[in-house]
């Protein structure tokens, strides 16, 4: 039996599903691309963070913290769970494909890792699971017209 092969869903249903979960989410496609900038917040007794996600099809979602800038616990060098872009580790390969909606994966995932982040700078140990690609302190604002 052959297997019916998945379909990636619409980048206009992508930033629909986003609105629907976050109605102050800003959202833009362009040219085969998706821009989203959004506030979220993981626990109410946690910070507002301002977070952008870029995505085309056949690429992995990146996700990057705008606002505030992440910091360093006294006993670390590098943030951990994020690749060497600065875009935050959020799921391991294969886990995430082009037919499920970022509304429902990886903004929930994003604010796990948010969440992860802040018992991190506390601890400094890394509370969540997944492959660790500690980089230096830095992240950068993606352009929306990239």
């Amino acid at each position: 039996m052959a297997s019916i092969p998945r379909r990636a869903v619409n980048l206009g249903r992508q930033a629909a599903a986003i609105h629907a979960v976050l109605p102050h989410a800003q959202t833009r496609v362009h040219k085969g691309r998706l821009w989203c900038c959004m506030t979220l917040q993981p626990a109410p007794i946690c910070q507002v963070y301002t977070v952008q996600v870029t995505y085309r099809h056949r690429t992995r979602p990146r996700v990057i913290v705008v606002d505030p800038e992440l910091e360093l616990p006294p006993c670390a060098t590098a943030l951990p769970h994020v690749y060497p872009a600065g875009d935050l580790c959020l799921h391991l390969p294969g886990e995430w494909n082009d037919s499920m909606y970022l509304a429902t994966t990886i903004l929930p995932w994003t604010s796990e890792w948010l969440l992860h982040y802040e018992l991190w700078l506390v601890t400094g140990r890394w509370s969540g699971s997944g492959h660790d690609h500690a980089v230096a302190n830095g992240s950068a604002l993606m352009d929306p017209a990239e």
